[in-house]
C-alpha cells in the first residue's frame, strides 16, 4: 500500500534519464471528449530553439513568440515554457518571469541543483511563494546546455497539483536539447550475473544499508529461470542480533497489488472472469460517487490507477483497524471522479481493494468478501507457486522470523516504528496487506519471467491473461512510463522494465524485472529509508546486467548529505515543546464523524494526538499567521492540522491535498 505523502513532492526532484516517445495507451475516453482544443493524448512539439517537449493529454497549449503556455482552464493549472537568450542563470530567470508575468514578484523560498538528465549540462530548481495566493504551488526549473536556456514555470493550485503531478513530471522529463540523442539498451548484450557480479550487487546493497541507516534488507535475484541470490543483510530489529535471511517475513505493502492482479488473471484464464466485464455486475455492492461511471467501470479499471477516481486514504488511516470490507466499499461509494477514464494517473488504494474483493467474490460467492479474497489468493496464487510463508494473517506473520518496522526521528535517529498505523492494511489487504519473504517472492518472479511457467516447466497460467496486465492503461510520471493492471511498465531505455514498489510505515519493498532480458530482483527493507535504496538499486542492477558506465555508487554517496540537509531544513521549521498559548487553544478531545476521535495527551513537555489505533507526537510549524501542528513520530510523521475555530467550537482541520477533514471539539461530558 502506498502511504499518502502529506506534503507535496517536488516533481522536479525525481526525474531520471528519459528516452523514447509516447505510446497510444492511456488516452482519454473518446465518449467523454467534449473540448476539441484539449489534447486527447500526449503530443510532442519543439520550442523556438528546438527543445523537444510533451504537452500532456487533457491540456491545451498556446505559443506566443518564445513563450509556450500549457493550461487546464477548468483547473486553473498552468505550465509555461520560456525559451530565453541569456548568459547566466540569473539573467535567464529574470527574462523568463518577465515573459510569463511582467509585474509579478513572487518570493523565492529555496533553490538547489537537480540531477542531470537528457543531455542538459545544468538543471536548477526553484520554489516560490506568492503573497496574492499562498495556496498555489509555484515552482520553476532552469535547464541549460550550450546556448540554450529553457525555464519551466509551474503555477498550479495545491489541490490540483495532487492530481496532476504525474503530468507535470512528464512535461519536465520530456525536455531535451535539439542535439540530444536518447540512450537505448536495445541490442546491448546481457551479461550473466555470475558470482562476481552478484557479489558486487550485494556489496552495493550492504553499503546502502549502512549509509542510509536501514537495519535489515532481504534481496533476491533471478536470471534465466535460476535464483542467483536469495538472502538477507543486517538485522530484523535495531538493538538485537537477529539476522535477516531469505525466509524473514516483511510487510510487502503495495507489491501485494501484482499478486492481487495475478489472482484476477487466473480467474480470467479459467474463463470465470473477463477483463472487460462490468465490475458492478460482478460485485453488486461496488459503486463510486457517480452512477454513470459505476456502470462504465470494467474489471481492468479496478486495478489500473486510471478510473478517474482519486486517492482517498484518510478514512483507512484513521479508522482502518475498525473497518470491514463493506465499510471500505462504502467510502468508495462516496468518491466522485476527478478525471475521465484513462486521463489521469491517480493511485487509488480503495479501487485496488475493491478489485481484490471482486475477484474473491467471483471465486467464492458464498463467503464474506474478506474470507473469499483470502481463500482465492491462497488457492490460486500462494499454494500453486509454493509461497508457503506468504500470509495475510498478522498474528502469524509477526511471530518468529519477521522484520520489525523502523523510521527516522526528526533528529535523524533510526528507531523502531509503531505498527498501529499499518493495521489499516488488514482490511485493505488486496491493496497492500501481504507479509512475504525473499524465498516466496523469487518464486513469483521466476513465474513472471517464464511467461506463466513454473520453475519445473509446467504451465501455471496462460500467457495472454498474464501479460494483459502489462498493457499500459494510463501514462504515469515520465516519458514511456505506464501503469497497467497492478504493474508499472517503463520503456525509457528502449527495453521493457516491469516494476512495483510498496510503502508502509517502517517498510519499503520493490520487485523489478526485465521480461525481454530474463532477469529481475526482489528488495524488502524494514525502514522508511529503504525508499532511497529503491531509487538507485535499479540503476546498479542495470549497470551489472548490461556492463554500463557506473553512476549508481556516486548517486548513493550523495544521498546521506542531501537527506541530512533536508531533514535539518525541515527540523528548523518545527517548534518543540508547544508554546503554552498553543496548548491553551487546544481542546481535550476532537471528533470527526467518519475518521473518529483525536485525544490530546500531555506527557511532560511532549504533546501527543491519540487517534485510538495509533498516536503521534506533534510540533508546531512556522506557517504564516495560522497555527499548524505537524505529527512527528517516526512512522506517522507529516500529517498537518490547522488549529481553527468554527462557529465558536475549537477545530482541527486536516488536509490531504484534495479535500479537508474537520475535527470539531467534543462537548464536555459527551464521553
Amino acid at each position: 500500500m502506498k502511504r499518502h505523502v502529506w506534503w507535496l513532492l517536488a516533481a522536479t526532484g525525481f526525474l531520471l534519464l528519459e528516452t523514447g516517445t509516447a505510446a497510444a495507451y492511456g488516452r482519454a475516453d473518446p465518449a467523454l471528449a467534449d473540448d476539441a482544443q484539449v489534447l486527447q493524448e500526449d503530443a510532442w512539439d519543439r520550442t523556438v530553439s528546438g527543445v523537444r517537449f510533451i504537452t500532456p493529454a487533457g491540456w491545451n497549449a498556446e505559443t506566443s513568440g518564445r513563450r509556450i503556455l500549457m493550461q487546464v482552464p477548468t483547473d486553473d493549472a498552468r505550465i509555461a515554457l520560456l525559451d530565453v537568450d541569456a548568459g547566466t542563470a540569473d539573467q535567464a530567470m529574470a527574462k523568463a518571469w518577465k515573459l510569463y508575468r511582467p509585474a509579478f514578484a513572487p518570493t523565492l523560498r529555496n533553490s538547489r541543483d537537480r540531477p542531470l538528465r537528457n543531455g542538459w549540462s545544468s538543471i536548477h530548481g526553484y520554489t516560490y511563494e506568492s503573497a496574492e495566493d499562498p495556496a498555489r504551488i509555484l515552482r520553476a526549473q532552469l535547464l541549460h546546455e550550450g546556448d540554450t536556456w529553457v525555464v519551466v514555470i509551474i503555477d498550479i493550485p495545491a489541490t490540483v497539483m495532487d492530481r496532476r503531478e504525474p503530468q507535470v513530471t512528464r512535461v519536465l522529463s520530456s525536455l531535451r536539447p535539439n542535439a540530444y540523442v536518447p540512450e537505448t539498451l536495445v541490442g546491448r548484450q546481457v551479461q550473466t550475473l555470475d558470482a562476481a557480479r552478484i557479489a558486487s550487487l550485494v556489496r552495493f546493497v550492504e553499503d546502502a544499508r549502512v549509509r542510509l541507516g536501514i537495519p535489515g534488507i532481504g534481496l533476491g535475484v533471478v536470471q534465466d529461470g535460476e535464483v542467483k541470490y536469495a538472502g538477507g543483510l543486517g538485522i530484523r530489529e535495531i538493538g538485537s542480533d537477529r539476522k535477516v535471511d531469505a525466509s524473514t517475513r516483511f510487510l510487502t505493502a503495495s507489491i501485494t497489488k501484482p499478486l492481487t492482479s495475478l489472482m484476477l488473471a487466473k480467474l480470467v484464464d479459467a474463463g470465470k472472469l473477463a477483463w472487460d466485464a462490468p465490475a458492478a455486475q460482478l460485485l453488486p455492492s461496488f459503486k463510486v460517487g457517480d452512477p454513470a461511471l459505476t456502470q462504465r467501470l470494467r474489471v481492468r479499471h479496478m486495478i489500473c490507477a486510471c478510473s478517474g477516481i482519486p486517492a482517498q486514504d484518510m478514512e483507512g488511516t484513521f479508522s482502518g483497524d475498525e473497518m470491514g470490507p463493506d465499510d471500505v466499499l462504502g467510502v468508495l461509494a462516496g468518491i466522485k471522479p476527478t478525471a475521465r477514464i484513462g486521463e489521469l494517473y491517480q493511485y487509488s488504494n480503495l479501487m485496488a481493494v475493491a478489485g481484490g474483493y471482486l475477484g474473491g467474490h467471483v471465486a467464492y460467492p458464498g463467503l464474506p468478501l474478506d474470507q473469499a479474497y483470502d481463500r482465492a489468493m491462497q488457492e490460486l496464487v500462494f499454494d500453486p507457486l509454493g509461497m508457503a510463508a506468504t500470509t495475510f494473517d498478522w498474528n502469524a506473520a509477526m511471530q518468529g522470523n519477521f522484520a520489525s518496522p523502523h523510521a527516522t526521528t526528526i533528529d535523524g535517529d533510526t528507531v523502531v516504528a509503531d505498527m498501529g498505523i499499518n493495521r489499516m492494511s488488514i482490511v485493505m489487504r488486496p491493496d497492500g496487506g501481504a507479509w512475504s519473504t525473499v524465498d516466496d517472492l523469487t518464486r513469483y518472479l521466476q513465474m513472471e519471467l517464464a511467461s506463466g511457467l513454473h520453475a519445473d516447466g509446467h504451465r501455471y497460467i496462460g500467457t495472454a491473461a498474464l501479460q494483459e496486465r502489462l498493457k499500459g492503461q494510463v501514462a504515469r510520471g515520465g516519458v514511456e512510463q505506464w501503469y497497467g493492471m497492478g504493474l508499472k511498465t517503463d520503456r525509457r531505455l528502449g527495453i521493457l522494465q516491469v516494476t512495483h514498489g510498496g510503502s508502509m510505515s517502517g517498510y519499503q519493498a520493490e520487485m523489478t524485472w526485465l521480461p525481454e532480458n530474463n532477469a529481475g530482483y526482489v528488495l524488502l527493507t524494514n525502514a522508511d529509508a529503504g525508499v532511497e535504496l529503491r531509487n538507485v538499486l535499479v540503476d546498479r542492477f542495470r549497470e551489472l546486467l548490461f556492463d554500463l558506465e557506473p553512476v549508481a555508487e556516486a548517486a548513493l554517496a550523495a544521498m546521506p548529505p542531501r537527506i541530512d540537509a533536508e531533514r535539518k531544513e525541515h527540523r528548523a521549521t518545527l517548534t518543540l515543546p508547544l508554546a503554552a498559548e498553543t496548548l491553551r487553544a487546544l481542546a481535550p478531545v476532537y471528533t470527526h464523524h467518519v475518521l473518529g476521535t483525536i485525544r490530546l495527551v500531555s506527557e511532560g513537555s511532549k504533546t501527543w494526538f491519540d487517534a485510538g489505533g495509533w498516536r503521534t507526537q506533534v510540533a508546531s510549524v512556522t506557517s504564516g499567521e495560522a497555527t499548524v501542528l505537524e505529527s512527528i513520530s517516526p512512522g506517522s510523521a507529516g500529517f498537518r492540522f490547522t488549529v481553527s475555530t468554527i462557529e465558536g467550537a475549537r477545530a482541527l482541520v486536516l488536509d490531504d491535498g484534495q479535500r479537508s477533514y474537520t475535527f470539531l471539539e467534543e462537548p464536555t461530558g459527551v464521553r
